[in-house]
C-alpha cells in the first residue's frame, strides 16, 4: 500500500542508480559510480599554457581545478540534503506502521534500502575526498570538516530513528501476542516475540480461541521480526561506516607522524647550523682582534725605530 505522497520524497526511484533516469536522474548517479566528471573536475583549468611560469598551490597538480574540493564537498551537502528528507519520510512510517499492526513494512525496507545504498556512496566519496592533500589546505579544510561531520550527524539520525523502531516494534508485538495469549508469562513472550517460528508460538495458536486474530497476529510479529533482524543488520554496517570515516584519518597518521619527523630534524638542523654560525662569527672577529693587534704591534716597532733613529743620529750630528 501507498503512504500518502512519500513517493514525492525521492521514494520509489533510486537516486544512485546507475541508470539513465532523464532530465536530473544523474544528479547523484556519480556517488556510486565515482565519477567526479560534472562541475569541472576534469576540465582544463587556467594554467594550460606550456609556457605559464605561475606557481601552483603546494599539493595541487598543475592544470587542476582549484575549486574541484568545494565543488565536490557542494554535492555531497545537496545528497545529504535528500537523505534527510527520506529520513523524514521514513519516520512518519515508522509512526503509521507502529499505530496501525496490520499496515505492510515493504516500502519502509525498499525506503532504508535506498537510505544505506545513499550513505555507503557519500562514505566513499567523502573519504576520497578526504584522502586529497589538497584538502588539507586552510581554503578546503573547513567545508571537507563540514560535510564529514553532516554525513556522521545524519548516520546518527539514521541510527536512532532504527533503534527506536525497532524497540517500539518489539513492545508492539509483545502487545500483539498477549493479546492472543493473555495467560502468558514475561519468558513465554519474549520468546515468541524473539522467534516467531518457534513451537511456542505455534501451539499458543493451537490453543487459542481466536484463531483469526492469532493467525493475523502471528503474521503481523514474523513481519516485524523480520524487520528488526534486518535493523539489526544495518546498525552493524552503519557502525562500520562510522569507522571507514575516521579510518582515513588514521591512515594518514604516519604521514603526519612523518612531517613531524622531517620538521623535528629540520630544526636540529636550524639550530645546528646557528651554532656554526655563531662559532665561525666569534672566529672572525678574533682573526679580526689579532690583525689589530699585530697592526698595533707593528706601529710600535716602527715607532721605537724611528726614536733610536733620532737617538743615534743626533748626537752624530753634534760631534759632527
Amino acid at each position: 500500500m501507498s503512504y500518502g505522497g512519500y513517493n514525492q520524497v525521492g521514494y520509489g526511484s533510486n537516486p544512485y542508480d546507475q541508470r539513465d533516469g532523464g532530465a536530473g536522474g544523474n544528479r547523484y548517479n556519480n556517488y556510486s559510480q565515482g565519477n567526479y566528471n560534472q562541475g569541472g573536475y576534469s576540465q582544463q583549468g587556467p594554467f594550460d599554457d606550456p609556457g605559464s611560469v605561475e606557481m601552483q598551490p603546494y599539493g595541487q597538480p598543475a592544470g587542476a581545478d582549484p575549486n574541484a574540493i568545494l565543488n565536490e564537498c557542494r554535492e555531497v551537502d545537496r545528497a545529504l540534503d535528500q537523505i534527510d528528507g527520506q529520513l523524514d519520510t521514513l519516520e512518519r512510517m515508522f509512526k503509521q506502521v507502529l499505530a496501525r499492526p496490520d499496515l505492510s513494512t515493504n516500502e519502509i525496507t525498499n525506503l532504508s534500502t535506498q537510505v544505506m545504498t545513499g550513505y555507503r556512496a557519500l562514505v566513499t566519496r567523502v573519504k576520497n575526498i578526504k584522502s586529497k592533500p589538497e584538502s588539507g589546505n586552510p581554503r578546503n579544510a573547513p567545508q571537507v570538516g563540514k560535510v564529514d561531520r553532516r554525513l556522521k550527524a545524519t548516520i546518527n539520525k539514521y541510527q536512532t530513528l532504527e533503534a527506536e523502531f525497532r524497540r517500539d516494534s518489539q513492545a508492539a508485538a509483545e502487545r500483539q501476542y498477549r493479546i492472543v495469549r493473555p495467560d502468558a508469562t514475561e519468558e513465554e513472550v519474549r520468546q515468541a516475540v524473539e522467534d516467531p517460528n518457534a513451537p511456542i508460538f505455534q501451539q499458543a495458536l493451537l490453543n487459542s480461541d481466536r484463531r483469526g486474530q492469532a493467525s493475523s497476529t502471528l503474521r503481523n510479529v514474523k513481519e516485524r521480526h523480520e524487520a528488526i533482524q534486518k535493523i539489526e543488520r544495518q546498525m552493524v554496517e552503519l557502525a562500520q561506516l562510522f569507522q571507514d570515516l575516521d579510518q582515513i584519518v588514521v591512515q594518514q597518521e604516519p604521514l603526519v607522524e612523518n612531517i613531524e619527523q622531517k620538521g623535528e630534524e629540520i630544526h636540529d638542523n636550524v639550530v645546528q647550523a646557528n651554532t656554526e654560525i655563531s662559532g665561525a662569527i666569534e672566529k672572525a672577529r678574533s682573526r679580526n682582534r689579532k690583525k689589530w693587534w699585530c697592526l698595533l704591534i707593528v706601529l710600535l716597532i716602527i715607532i721605537i725605530a724611528v726614536i733610536v733613529a733620532v737617538v743615534v743620529t743626533k748626537p752624530w750630528q753634534q760631534n759632527k
